[in-house]
């Protein structure tokens, strides 16, 4: 097994307090990295890591899938290869799918997993707190998301659907980046622990 370090210092006041937002985050804080420095991203494909690990990766590339595919529904509605109301058609059961099934994992991940990972592995205690902290703007940004797409199913005959559109495809794209952002960092913090500690672990 490979040689772990310290672990992360004792957090000063405010150590962390720009990582909480996922806009301007750009990578994880260097104090929630020692494990992703023993185990790095880059080995993962040739490394054995743990296969709850290896799942929760593969769960993860299902929801980049479904935004990266809402964004093409999109792209396609913005340069005028599809009316509003096939965009509507296309963009609103996908859309649905993917609110259900992540809002599901996010429960399932602080429910459970979260004080599971956090009990094997204590001194990432900090990193899953800004996890679940991700998760409280993730969800607000999937209530926007299903008012916006409600909004357009909600519309009748009359309507101009194409402010209606905008605004869920402009939803979409803000959320696409945000939620691209927190599924990258997560794993660089729960696929070293459940490699390291996965195997002490109901999950």
């Amino acid at each position: 097994m490979p040689e772990l370090g310290p672990g992360p210092p004792s957090p000063p006041d405010k150590a962390w307090a720009l990582s909480d937002n996922l806009v301007t985050r750009q990578a994880l804080p260097e104090a929630f990295r020692y494990l992703e420095a023993v185990y790095p991203r880059a080995q993962w494909p040739a490394l054995e890591i743990h296969p709850t690990a290896r799942h929760w990766l593969e769960v993860h590339d299902w929801f980049r899938g479904q935004m990266t595919a809402l964004g093409e529904i999109g792209a396609l509605w913005r340069e005028g290869r599809i009316e509003a109301a096939d965009y509507r058609g296309a963009a609103t059961p996908r859309l649905r799918q993917m609110l259900t099934h992540l809002h599901h994992h996010h429960e399932r991940e602080t429910r459970q997993a979260f004080p599971l990972l956090t009990a094997a592995e204590p001194r990432m205690t900090e990193g899953f707190a800004l996890l679940d902290r991700d998760h409280d703007q993730i969800e607000a940004l999937l209530a926007g998301m299903a008012d916006d797409a409600n909004a357009l199913l909600r519309a009748g005959a009359t309507t101009d659907l194409r402010p209606l559109a905008g605004a869920l495809a402009d939803r979409v794209e803000r959320g696409t980046r945000l939620i691209n952002r927190h599924l990258w960092d997560e794993e660089e913090i729960v696929v070293p622990v459940l490699t390291l500690r996965g195997d002490q672990l109901a999950i």
